[in-house]
């Protein structure tokens, strides 16, 4: 018949999961780092919702080559943005994009209707 014996690393294991649970981690000090933020407020992930459903001029890296593409931003998200540029939709991976600005397009370029539009 097998006993079980007492293994005194598994009762350490167990205290230090209990010390973790009762002792939450202090947030980390923002000393000479600018402006200070408490620890529970949520820091903004991206300005994707500002760009959405306007036109802008994307500076990207393909290769060794720095390319520019004008068109409207029709969706975002975590990694990717979705462009309609010439009439086609067109997806730019945010890990390749230098710059983004805003930019004037060409009527009809960026699948806007150009009804009742005084030119």
């Amino acid at each position: 018949m097998a006993t079980t014996s007492f293994n005194p690393h598994w009762s350490r294991i167990d205290q230090h999961r209990q010390h973790r649970q009762q002792h939450q981690p202090k947030p980390p000090s923002s000393q000479g780092q600018g402006q200070r933020v408490h620890y529970n407020q949520r820091l903004r992930d991206g300005f994707d919702e500002e760009w959405k459903d306007r036109d802008v001029e994307v500076e990207h890296v393909k290769g060794t080559n720095v390319n520019i593409v004008r068109g409207r931003v029709v969706d975002v998200s975590k990694y990717w943005l979705k462009l309609f540029v010439n009439n086609q939709v067109v997806y730019l991976n945010k890990a390749y994009i230098i710059t983004i600005k805003p930019a004037e397009i060409e009527s009809g370029g960026s699948g806007e209707r150009d009804v009742g539009r005084k030119e």
